[in-house]
């Protein structure tokens, strides 16, 4: 969720200011409240006095409040921007690019971006692969080392929100063993 700024500063930001301003007031004034009181209780000698809270226990009650509501605005903000921004993604966080495999790590994988790619996804790429990485042929899913030189993948990048890009997906487009759309017997 985008808040409105006022001054670049977020909204909700503002609102807690809001708040502590209303509670330095409402101190300021129960203070004065209270000294008239007093004085006006020591001007009398009548023996009829109406009791007031002492000042410094506002100050401690009006304090916890503020407390809580700053906490809940915290929390609202934050769910409201985590909500908002987790699961958005736009078109340029998903990138996808053809290559022909060139080496087969344990863990790394070196691939050539053919000429049909976008400038940026020409030339030779390393990747560190992890095992949260899906490689699949077809519909099933592969372990790396099925993979060997020559192969054409395409790789799926993903780009989180810090900017981290990472692989997130790796498909066999042309298996060595199909020949012109026909499986081979052995």
């Amino acid at each position: 969720m985008n808040f409105p700024t006022f001054l670049n500063y977020p909204t909700f930001f503002l609102a807690l200011f809001a708040i502590v301003i209303i509670l330095v007031a409402t101190v300021i004034v129960y203070f004065q409240v209270y000294k008239r009181h007093i004085n006006k209780a020591l001007g009398t000698t009548e023996g009829k006095r109406t009791s007031m809270v002492p000042p410094n226990r506002v100050a401690i009650v009006m304090t916890i409040i503020v407390l809580i509501i700053g906490i809940f605005i915290s929390y609202i903000a934050g769910y409201a921007n985590a909500k908002d921004d987790a699961w958005v993604m736009s078109h340029s966080d998903i990138q996808t690019f053809y290559a022909e495999v060139k080496e087969v790590g344990e863990k790394t994988l070196l691939v050539d971006g053919i000429s049909l790619n976008d400038e940026n996804y020409r030339g030779e790429f390393q990747y560190d692969i992890w095992g949260e990485v899906s490689i699949y042929r077809q519909d099933a899913v592969i372990r790396l080392s099925d993979l060997s030189e020559g192969d054409l993948v395409s790789i799926t990048l993903l780009t989180d929100r810090t900017g981290i890009t990472n692989i997130f997906k790796i498909q066999l487009l042309a298996d060595k063993n199909l020949n012109m759309g026909r499986r081979t017997v052995r």
